[in-house]
C-alpha cells in the first residue's frame, strides 16, 4: 500500500492528475501504441522492462521481470509533446495486451466532464469545501465517476489519493464485513483547487457491480490538511448509471 501511494501521489504531484493503470505481467508483453512517434520513455523501476519498437517508433513494449507488489510508473512522450504517465500494477494475466493511445484518454474524460449534471444527492459540504458526485456513467463496461468539486474557502485545497471499495453497508461483530478496493484505470482532473476556484474529477473503473448489502465508498483526503471527505454510491446508483 506504501507503494501505491507514493507512486500515485508523484504522478499527481508532477501533472495534476491525468494517468492510466497499466497491468503487466512476465509471461506476456503489453504493446502500447501512440499517435506520433516517442522521444522519450522513463521506467519508475527496474522491475519494468520497455523499449519503444525499431521499426515502428510509435509502439511501445513492456513487461515485468518478476512479480512485483504495489505499484510503480512510466512515462512516455510524443514528438508532438504529449506526454502520457502510467500507474503500473503486476497481473499475471492483463485483460489487455494491446493498448490503443491514438485517441488519447483526456479526450473522452474531458468530454465526461463536460456533462450536464444528472445526479443531485451524493455529496458532503464542509469547511467551505464541497465535493459533488455529479454524473455516473457506464461506457463499454467501463465505470465513469464525475465530481464537482468547489472550493469556497480562503485555502488552496490539494488533494491526496482518495480511496474507491465496495464494501458492507454495515460492519457488527456477528457479520463478516466484506471490503474490495478498486484502482482507477483512468483518472482525470486538476490535483489543487485553489481558493475560491471549481473544478471537475473524472475516475474511470473496471466496471462495479454492487449485491444487496454493498456500497461503493469514495473517501477523499486532503493533503497535509484535514478537510477529507467521504461519498457513497448505493446498488440504485449503479444500476441508473447513464449509458453512453
Amino acid at each position: 500500500m506504501r507503494r501505491i501511494l507514493l507512486a500515485l501521489g508523484l504522478l499527481w504531484s508532477v501533472c495534476g492528475f491525468a494517468a492510466d493503470t497499466l497491468f503487466v505481467s512476465t509471461s506476456q508483453v503489453v504493446h502500447l501504441r501512440f499517435a506520433s512517434e516517442l522521444k522519450y520513455l522513463n521506467l519508475g523501476d527496474r522491475v519494468l522492462i520497455a523499449r519503444i519498437v525499431d521499426k515502428s517508433k510509435d509502439y511501445v513494449a513492456v513487461r515485468a521481470r518478476e512479480a512485483f507488489e504495489g505499484v510503480t510508473s512510466m512515462s512516455c512522450i510524443e514528438s508532438t509533446g504529449e506526454m502520457h504517465s502510467f500507474v503500473v500494477a503486476f497481473k499475471e494475466r492483463p485483460e489487455r495486451l494491446e493498448v490503443d493511445l491514438r485517441g488519447g484518454p483526456s479526450t473522452s474524460m474531458e468530454e465526461l466532464a463536460g456533462l450536464r449534471q444528472e445526479l443531485f444527492h451524493v455529496g458532503r459540504r464542509e469547511n467551505g469545501m464541497e465535493v459533488l458526485c455529479r454524473n455516473v456513467v457506464v461506457r463499454e463496461n467501463v465505470l465513469y465517476l464525475v465530481f464537482g468539486v468547489r472550493n469556497g474557502s480562503t485555502v488552496d485545497y490539494e488533494m491526496g489519493v482518495p480511496r474507491f471499495a465496495v464494501e458492507s453497508h454495515h460492519a457488527g461483530r456477528r457479520r463478516v464485513q466484506y471490503q474490495k478496493e478498486y484502482a482507477p484505470k483512468q483518472m482525470f482532473g486538476p490535483s489543487v483547487i485553489g481558493a475560491g476556484d471549481e473544478g471537475v474529477w473524472v475516475f474511470a473503473f473496471d466496471k462495479v457491480a454492487l449485491v444487496r448489502g454493498q456500497v461503493f465508498r469514495m473517501s477523499f483526503y486532503e493533503k497535509g490538511g484535514a478537510r477529507n471527505f467521504v461519498l457513497t454510491l448505493g446498488q440504485k446508483d449503479l444500476l441508473d448509471a447513464r449509458r453512453l
